[in-house]
């Protein structure tokens, strides 16, 4: 899917970032001048292994409260949560990014900055993101990607927290925005619910009741606060695959006298 081409592509921003870092260290460490090219580690298996490094898995737990905090992560660190079961996260200290794949039953509480402010979850069942007792996330989490999931429920205790969640091939995503501790937005959204399309002739979107279960939606949505109301709108591919919605779109064109 898209997503996992988007998720490829961080992982090679990642690698390319460090080796950029790796290389800005050496320069400083001789007054900016660029060093011997061969005194960088020349092993890829050392570099990967060395970003691999700054990835934090857990996996294949179940029935457990975890709690990670600065003794089992660091700011750098990319918490990748996978295949646990029946289990709640506690994160409480910084990190870039949280991922979640093949999980179910899965809560998070996040106690602490994202740097990224990302939130990814794939083919997983039954996720919360929560502070407590209270569903709601404690951080600020612009975007969250849910990608191939069953009932993934969001809840921001803040509309200054909350930018984006982008959807595919998920069948319910339950969305809460609260203001002052009251709940000020909420919104179903997935494939159990009819989605809206686009007004390019060569997009058809299927209604719920004509989908086949074995084949990929290959569209994704976007959900965000517009005008003061929670909006989903379909995401296309622009100029150059830039992802936007067709009302942006159509904006844009309008803005800058295009025609076609």
């Amino acid at each position: 899917s898209d997503i996992d081409n988007l998720r490829i592509l961080d992982y090679l921003n990642e690698f390319f970032a460090f080796i950029f870092d790796k290389m800005s260290e050496q320069q400083s460490s001789q007054g900016g001048i660029p060093g011997n090219a061969t005194e960088l580690p020349q092993s890829t298996e050392f570099l990967v292994g060395k970003l691999l490094s700054q990835r934090k898995f857990f996996t294949n737990k179940t029935s457990v409260v975890e709690r990670l905090d600065s003794s089992s992560i660091s700011s750098s660190s990319t918490v990748f949560l996978s295949h646990c079961e029946d289990i709640a996260y506690i994160v409480d200290s910084a990190c870039t990014k949280i991922m979640i794949e093949e999980c179910k039953n899965l809560s998070l509480t996040a106690n602490d900055k994202i740097i990224t402010s990302t939130i990814e979850i794939w083919k997983s069942q039954n996720v919360t993101l929560k502070h407590k007792l209270k569903k709601k996330l404690n951080t600020q989490v612009q975007t969250v990607q849910v990608d191939q999931c069953q009932n993934v429920n969001l809840q921001y205790e803040d509309p200054r927290n909350f930018h984006s969640v982008v959807w595919t091939n998920s069948d319910q995503v339950c969305l809460k925005v609260l203001e002052n501790g009251e709940e000020k937005h909420v919104l179903s959204t997935g494939d159990s619910f009819e989605q809206p399309t686009t007004t390019e002739e060569s997009v058809v979107q299927d209604t719920p009741s004509d989908k086949d279960p074995t084949k990929l939606n290959p569209y994704q949505y976007i959900v965000r606060l517009i005008d003061d109301k929670l909006v989903t709108e379909m995401l296309i591919r622009a100029e150059k695959g830039f992802p936007t919605t067709q009302r942006e779109w159509d904006e844009w064109k309008v803005k800058n006298n295009i025609t076609s």
